[in-house]
């Protein structure tokens, strides 16, 4: 079972040293805690142990946030709670000043991750907390300064430096001004003279922390005596109040919104009703994260004989109990959701949760619709398109349980899905999945250490797995399951690799190749779709040439030479090997030119060769107006073409698209990185 999770790494010192101070801690006899503080940098993050003062014994639990004094001048600062020790030592403690969650915000499993994480990928523990919590869940901090009310403010003014500037900023004893309106007028060194005005009593510093987002409660309405006797306390002449009453007779509640909406009866009324005891207020969570209630429910798929053997085999790996993987092998429409939709069911079946990793979140819409018909209300959806309150309501559903079956981007993988059965990671060898911020975490892997501290099952599925997921299988360290026939037995498309090399020297220039153009031509005239997809991961910083298409490469890295204009050089950006940039092919002599080029160039010239025809763009520039919308507009009216980077190219589905044009295909070959060919492939 270990063996398959190969790439795990066992607990690291910190771990250890942490579940060997909390042993024998969890009981509050202890006063002492140690948390990792958001404000010590990577430099001198730690454990620091904080004094738990009687008042916040109950409150202070492993996994609560808490608000403590940091540093020399004490500013107040977030901390999370990660063990209790018996004893400080000879060191006099601070207090902690808040608790700021009423329940553990983070379960045993995810500080194992975060204390996992922060040892392997050189970043703080707070890094990792935000990584794992929506941002609603973050806190936003309100520091003040209030002018002593016994001030002399005339000779405090009279100070000389810094402190003298700090005081003119105050008009009158007992006035208030935030920590940001004073920097921004005195800049950030300021900070040192308000400690010291803080310090000598002149300044009184205050400081309050709120949470981002809220819980979003619905007014609930209901009657509060017997239907009989609160229509005796009605006036004949009010009929919408007895409206309401008979609405509300069977004895349950009903939102105020409704009741207005129905009744025609006004808020101040239902608000004199209450007010008179004929109704009782209540308030209901509503939940902001998307609903699926009404999406109607399919049956259970029925799979191919492949299908069935791949699931048979996985679901196998999930009885076992034991932390397992398996790669899903299969071509480009071999059905590899219908068999996640089936391991899925078999979790749940199971008491299990299961996890989805879709690379864009151009994927998740259409894949959700899937999953809702067949999961309804038990499914969640994380990703960075959903506003902050419906982020926070989908974490709340998946943390207490209501929803089993999350589906999200990078970051649904830290999702707190309770007793993990299954984690699918959809196109595993997508870039996508490794995150360019701190913590640099890839999602795969912190899948594996998920599956293998939950004994869940892992499953990586794809059509291009990446070279050390392929490279691990065949060493026979997690087996391999492999579609090879489209589903339904659909053929695989003919593919045409056109090459456009010797075009400039036929005098004919652009970026759409004669091959194309009458693909185009046949497909619009046959009333089908087409799909343009354009890998801008390529760009113009590179030259290649014309006649041979060499590009040059750097002697030690093998990676592609990045063109730099100021200097007319060619430049590595792993070693730093830098050369001349060549005018001529040292290869064959030929011309080198500069090749890239983006979307809205391909849209004018398709504009140029088809005149009139309908044309959807997507890209950065145009998703702000939704990914859902724009793939709903493509496949409800029919536009004929679809222009667009690398958010088009993979998992959607139109049953009337017959043509896929990959525009300079071999543009990404040249791209500044080791896996350049690999992801290009």
């Amino acid at each position: 079972g270990v063996a398959a999770i190969h790439l795990v790494a066992p607990y690291d010192k910190l771990q250890a040293t942490i579940k060997e101070e909390a042993k024998g801690c969890d009981s509050m006899a202890e006063k002492i805690c140690a948390a990792a503080v958001d404000a010590a940098t990577y430099a001198i993050d730690k454990l620091y142990s904080y004094r738990v003062p009687d008042e916040l014994r109950e409150q202070v639990q492993i996994g609560t946030r808490v608000l403590v004094p940091f540093g020399f001048g004490n500013k107040r600062a977030e901390a999370v709670v990660l063990a209790f020790r018996e004893d400080a030592g000879e060191f006099k403690l601070k207090p902690i000043v808040e608790v700021l969650d009423e329940t553990p915000i983070l379960t045993a499993e995810q500080l194992r991750l975060a204390a996992w994480m922060r040892e392997r990928l050189y970043c703080t523990y707070f890094d990792c907390v935000h990584a794992m919590l929506p941002a609603g869940l973050w806190f936003k901090r309100n520091e003040t300064y209030t002018l002593a009310p016994d001030a002399d403010l005339a000779a405090l003014r009279e100070r000389d430096g810094e402190a003298g500037q700090v005081l003119a900023l105050f008009e009158q004893p007992g006035q208030t001004l935030s920590v940001s309106e004073i920097r921004d007028r005195l800049g950030k060194g300021a900070g040192q003279t308000l400690d010291a005005l803080a310090g000598e009593g002149i300044l009184i510093y205050h400081s309050n922390t709120a949470q981002k987002t809220g819980d979003k409660t619905e007014k609930m309405l209901r009657l509060d005596m017997e239907a009989s006797e609160a229509m005796s306390h009605i006036s004949r002449r009010s009929p919408a109040r007895m409206d309401v009453v008979s609405l509300l007779s069977d004895g349950g509640a009903m939102s105020q919104k409704e009741i207005v909406y129905m009744t025609g009866v006004s808020d101040a009324a239902l608000r004199d009703m209450t007010k008179k005891g004929i109704l009782r207020a209540e308030y209901e969570e509503v939940l902001r994260a998307p609903d699926f209630s009404e999406v109607p429910r399919a049956a259970a798929p029925v799979l191919s004989a492949a299908q069935q053997q791949a699931y048979d085999g996985m679901a196998a790996l999930m009885d076992e109990n034991a932390p397992r993987a398996a790669l899903l092998f299969g071509v480009t429409g071999s059905g590899k959701t219908q068999v996640y939709l089936q391991l899925i069911a078999h979790a749940l079946e199971q008491g299990k949760s299961a996890i989805v990793l879709v690379p864009e979140i151009g994927l998740t819409p259409q894949l959700l619709r899937q999953f809702a018909a067949r999961f309804g209300e038990e499914v969640a959806v994380l990703h960075s398109a959903l506003s902050a309150g419906e982020r926070y309501d989908s974490f709340k559903k998946i943390k207490t349980g209501r929803a089993r079956v999350v589906i999200g981007t990078r970051s649904a993988v830290f999702a707190p899905a309770k007793n993990l059965g299954v984690i699918i990671i959809d196109e595993e060898q997508d870039a996508a999945y490794r995150s360019e911020q701190s913590p640099r975490y890839h999602a795969r892997d912190v899948a594996k250490y998920r599956a293998a501290q939950t004994d869940a099952l892992l499953v990586l599925g794809s059509a291009t797995p990446s070279v050390e997921t392929y490279y691990g299988a065949k060493q026979g360290k997690y087996p391999v399951f492999t579609l090879t026939e489209r589903f339904l037995g659909a053929g695989l498309p003919e593919v045409i690799i056109s090459d456009m090399r010797g075009l400039a020297r036929e005098g004919r220039s652009g970026i759409i190749g004669p091959d194309l153009e009458r693909e185009l031509i046949s497909t619009l005239e046959k009333g089908k779709q087409a799909i343009l997809f354009l890998n801008r991961r390529g760009n113009s910083r590179c030259l290649v040439c014309v006649d041979c298409g060499d590009a040059p490469s750097c002697p030690r890295c093998s990676v592609y030479l990045t063109y730099h204009s100021v200097t007319n050089r060619l430049m590595c950006h792993y070693c730093g090997h830098s050369q001349p940039a060549p005018d001529t092919c040292p290869d064959c002599g030929g011309a080198m030119k500069h090749i890239g080029f983006g979307t809205q160039k391909v849209e004018e010239e398709l504009t140029r060769l088809f005149p009139g025809t309908e044309l959807l763009r997507m890209d950065a520039d145009t998703v702000g107006e939704g990914h859902e919308k724009l793939l709903r507009e493509f496949q409800r009216r029919r536009i004929p073409i679809l222009l667009g980077t690398q958010m088009v190219a993979k998992g959607l589905d139109f049953a009337g698209v017959t043509l896929v044009g990959v525009l300079a295909a071999d543009l990404s070959l040249y791209v500044d990185h080791y896996r350049a060919a690999e992801r290009t492939f």
